[in-house]
């Protein structure tokens, strides 16, 4: 049972100081002033209650304030956090063999960072370090970070057209959006076949003919919630190996049981030469990493990279009693259970609400495009941002993505029940009803 237990700052105190001093750069804030969470629950200052389908950023995959990951910390936090690479320690080679175990493919090596930008700047310099190429390809609509490097990769101008010049040799190909580009196409196959020879173009007419590797969410996240075609990731792999560059999983936000996969190019039975965790990693704590299979890490040496936390005892320990309950709860698997369930839902949802142009995603990762018009599909974002703020007065915490900011993301940790996911669809089916009240929808 959540219990109410209010602070030194009562609610204005709070969302003033917090208004004042942030810097202007944060966005995006709802008026909720959280006190304390447990599970899918949120509980504000005021007594308030919420089911969050937020989860803080699809990271807190075990539900807010799981026991076994709380008791970890504390005896961790007890004994010491901080050590940096200087000295072995046992959380840390404990999750070395847990990564190694239950990475796809190949992957062996890992390095720790911080967050998902740096475990993207790090992949960057391992890939060019394992090729000698110093070029990249990513897709339009990705997001890979804020970060110098990570920002040259992701395909959104609204988070890069500030910040130029970009580090250059960095190239992208179409994504594999059949909702809004596979109509030309006979079917998703096909479609999906095109996009990934988009980088047999990019390669001849585009680059330096130095291309090291491709990064690919394996199904988009800020872009707007992407399932590629079941062909285009097996087909971007066969191009890769033609021709000499690495396949990059950026599984930043897929990874740690979020589709229904513990990484989800395992749907696709994908290899990648190297990926990208963070997110889901440590419960929320923050924490990253990049991976390697060991013939490209091998090409790594003492200094080529480091950072003062890595390694740190703190997140690890949460990183291994988050790998315990994904693994003892079974919420790889009820991710997938839940998410057929919810994804029945949604589409009866979308028979019953014109603004509900598509519905899409895996497991527990999931996206409602909304539409203004079903033919033109023009993009409903003011009313995403309506839905976002109609559901908060229903109780439910939902987020906005995707280029136009149209997709209402559904993200709720992996520790949902049907019922509480069934509560949370009825909620956002209030929501868009008293949204459509106000709007004419083709």
């Amino acid at each position: 049972m959540l219990q109410h237990n209010m602070g030194d700052f009562t609610r204005d105190q709070t969302r003033g100081t917090a208004d004042e001093n942030l810097m202007p750069a944060v966005y995006g804030q709802q008026d909720v002033v959280i006190d304390h969470a447990e599970g899918v629950r949120i509980q504000d200052v005021d007594g308030n209650e919420y089911l969050d389908a937020v989860a803080g950023i699809a990271v807190v995959n075990t539900g807010h304030s799981h026991p076994t990951v709380v008791d970890a910390i504390q005896e961790q936090v007890g004994k010491f956090m901080q050590s940096s690479y200087y000295y072995y320690h046992e959380p840390m080679s404990k999750l070395l063999d847990t990564l190694e175990r239950e990475s796809p493919g190949d992957l062996k090596n890992t390095f720790f960072a911080n967050s998902g930008a740096e475990a993207v700047e790090g992949a960057i310099k391992l890939a060019k370090k394992a090729t000698g190429s110093s070029e990249m390809i990513s897709l339009q609509g990705s997001f890979h970070g804020r970060t110098p490097g990570a920002m040259s990769l992701t395909g959104q101008s609204k988070y890069t057209n500030t910040f130029h010049p970009h580090r250059p040799g960095a190239y992208q190909i179409p994504v594999p959006n059949y909702y809004r580009y596979g109509d030309r196409f006979k079917d998703e196959n096909e479609f999906g076949k095109w996009a990934a020879e988009q980088v047999h173009d990019v390669i001849k007419f585009d680059s330096n003919d130095d291309v090291a590797a491709v990064f690919v969410e394996p199904i988009q996240g800020e872009g707007g919630i992407h399932v590629p075609p079941d062909n285009y990731l097996p087909h971007l792999k066969e191009i890769c190996e033609e021709e000499d560059m690495l396949l990059v999983a950026d599984e930043v936000q897929t990874g740690m049981g979020r589709t229904g996969e513990m990484f989800a190019v395992e749907h696709w039975g994908v290899e990648p030469d190297i990926m990208t965790l963070a997110k889901g990693i440590a419960s929320g704590v923050p924490f990253g990493l990049f991976m390697g299979t060991e013939e490209v890490s091998s090409t790594m040496t003492g200094g080529d990279h480091y950072t003062t936390y890595g390694g740190n005892a703190l997140p690890c320990a949460a990183a291994n009693a988050t790998f315990e309950v994904i693994q003892e709860e079974g919420l790889v698997e009820n991710a997938a259970t839940v998410g057929e369930a919810a994804f029945d839902r949604l589409e009866e949802m979308k028979e019953d609400h014109d603004l509900i142009g598509d519905v899409r995603g895996k497991g527990l990762h999931i996206g409602l495009e909304l539409v203004l018009d079903h033919d033109t599909k023009e993009p409903a974002d003011e009313e995403a941002s309506e839905v976002r703020e109609a559901t908060y007065h229903e109780g439910l915490l939902v987020s906005r993505c995707g280029i136009y900011g149209n997709v209402v993301r559904l993200t709720p940790p992996l520790t949902v029940t049907e019922d509480e996911m069934m509560e949370m669809l009825n909620r956002l089916d209030t929501a868009i009803t008293n949204v459509e009240k106000e709007v004419a929808v083709a």
